[in-house]
């Protein structure tokens, strides 16, 4: 693949290359029955790892801190899985690929900057729009929901019509789950990585909306999360008008459709997520100090059937890894305090801490990059005289400019 661009500095190339490998990191797709395998996950990063490579070696990547901490974290999940508590061989190629692949995207990102937040743009357009299209489909014509993932993938998706008295929807994702951590995942890095635009403003209010319409309980958390943090990011730059409006349609929506019904009726009686969530939470906090300090390990959940990724990705880590993999997570996470102070950190480190992901999944590890970035590293562009920014466009306010 050759380094050509547009007059205005575009690679077409360069953006489809970004844009395939967000799609397959971004888009969790599985194997249904009762043979179901991990075959997708390891040609999803395969995939997105030949997708990538041209930009790596193109862009001239000089490993920067953050990429280092997060190698270093990397460096002592291999070690755990080898040597202190081994897992197959093919696993420890996937958790660090998909390690690197976050790494690999980030640091491409400075060399290839309008190519990697259109690629994000055009994927959160891609989800909303799907999901959209679903639920008018439901409402105003066919009074089924229209299976997208069954259409793209094969497989059919975990959504349903009537769930505690309401209708779930998933757009192109396996479950309304899954859509709200990784779509909220992609817009909480777009707006990191993005300056400000009213147009951007109307995608992000566009995806929360989505993300709500899913009806999946975590959704409340996200929303709740993802106005918090575009909030304080961009408080010097939004109006009053364009908060009130931002509350009013989110509000409106939450009271018209039913959810708040359907959250009272989930939660009021036995709802598996939060079931297996709590699951997971005691069987950590019942272990002995020493499997606390050692880990439990990567291999397999130390619960049977609790779906022990539902503790998020944070206390996976901790309590899988033990003390080796929670000093090099604790820098990163000291590092979002020092760099973003207590009141943004604390939004930036709810996301991780709640995510329902498996603990290596790239997604929430190009989150994390972003988050221990500084305004000035984010802003620098790695060639110079390259492409300019937006017109009219306002870098996002309220980080702290230092480190």
């Amino acid at each position: 693949m050759k380094n050509k661009r547009s007059p205005s500095g575009f690679s077409i190339l360069f953006f489809l290359a970004f844009l395939v490998a967000l799609f397959l990191l971004f888009t969790p797709f599985e194997e249904s029955g009762t043979r179901a395998t991990m075959l997708p996950k390891y040609l999803a990063a395969g995939v997105a790892m030949v997708a990538m490579s041209p930009l790596v070696f193109l862009g001239k990547i000089r490993m920067k801190l953050p990429s280092l901490l997060v190698a270093t974290l990397l460096f002592t999940l291999v070690f755990h899985v080898v040597v202190v508590k081994p897992v197959p061989p093919q696993f420890v190629l996937l958790i660090a690929a998909n390690l690197a692949l976050a790494i690999a995207i980030f640091e491409a990102r400075f060399s290839y900057r309008r190519e990697f937040e259109a690629a994000l743009a055009c994927l959160i357009g891609i989800n909303v729009l799907t999901l959209t299209i679903q639920v008018i489909l439901y409402y105003f014509v066919t009074h089924s929901i229209y299976d997208v993932h069954q259409l793209v993938f094969g497989t059919e998706s975990r959504v349903t019509e009537e769930y505690f008295n309401i209708a779930r929807f998933a757009g192109l994702h396996v479950e309304p789950g899954t859509y709200t951590n990784y779509v909220s995942c992609m817009l909480a890095i777009y707006a990191f990585s993005a300056e400000f635009s009213k147009k951007r403003i109307v995608l992000a209010v566009g995806t929360i909306i989505s993300v709500l319409m899913t009806h999946a309980a975590s959704s409340i958390f996200f929303v709740s999360v993802l106005l918090l943090l575009l909030g304080w990011l961009w408080r010097k730059r939004i109006g009053l008008l364009e908060i009130v409006i931002a509350l009013s349609v989110v509000v409106f929506y939450i009271y018209a459709s039913n959810f708040i019904d359907h959250l009272m009726t989930r939660f009021g009686g036995h709802d598996p997520s939060l079931s297996f969530k709590m699951q997971g939470i005691n069987t950590y906090l019942d272990a002995g100090v020493e499997e606390k300090f050692t880990g439990f390990g990567y291999g397999a959940d130390p619960c049977i059937g609790c779906h022990y990724q539902d503790i998020g990705v944070i206390l996976n880590l901790v309590s899988r890894g033990g003390i080796i993999v929670t000093l090099p997570l604790a820098l990163i996470l000291l590092r979002i305090f020092a760099l973003h102070g207590l009141i943004l950190a604390t939004f930036i480190v709810l996301i991780p801490a709640y995510c329902i992901m498996y603990f290596y999944e790239a997604p929430i590890w190009i989150f994390l990059l972003f988050a221990i970035s500084s305004r000035q590293m984010l802003d620098k562009r790695v060639q110079p005289g390259a492409r300019s920014t937006v017109p009219g466009a306002i870098a996002p306010a309220g980080m702290v400019a230092h480190h």
